[in-house]
């Protein structure tokens, strides 16, 4: 097998399993077609709790700088942690404009206040 340089940090694989185990609601295994539908997404039940602890942890955004309640993960971790959600059918319920566009833009050229005022949201999926 290939060594591309990156370690498997085996103690972090740990803790998402253990944190996914303990925070994961079953009854979404492999329901990405909830977020991704045209209806309204649900604003209460497991969806909504998933979406609160992911928001909570930063790993809806796990790479973005803790200081703002991003992840703070760095590549090889965000992927362990995407890998450890495929294994047992999670999925990341944090995502939209404010992830792909807005969040990116203010991390880069935003002024520190608006880093502190905006982020933290959009981190929670707010």
């Amino acid at each position: 097998m290939a060594d591309f340089g990156a370690q498997d940090n085996v103690a972090f694989r740990a803790e998402v399993r253990d944190w996914l185990e303990a925070n994961f609601p079953p009854s979404l295994k492999n329901r990405h077609d909830i977020a991704a539908s045209e209806a309204p997404v649900p604003v209460e039940g497991d969806y909504a709790i998933w979406k609160t602890r992911m928001g909570e942890k930063g790993w809806g955004v796990p790479t973005w700088p803790a200081a703002y309640g991003g992840g703070g993960l760095s590549a090889a971790d965000a992927r362990i942690l995407r890998e450890e959600m495929a294994r047992i059918g999670a999925w990341n319920p944090i995502g939209g404009m404010g992830v792909m566009m807005f969040g990116p833009t203010l991390l880069e050229y935003g002024t520190e206040d608006q880093k502190q005022r905006h982020i933290p949201p959009i981190v929670r999926g707010e």
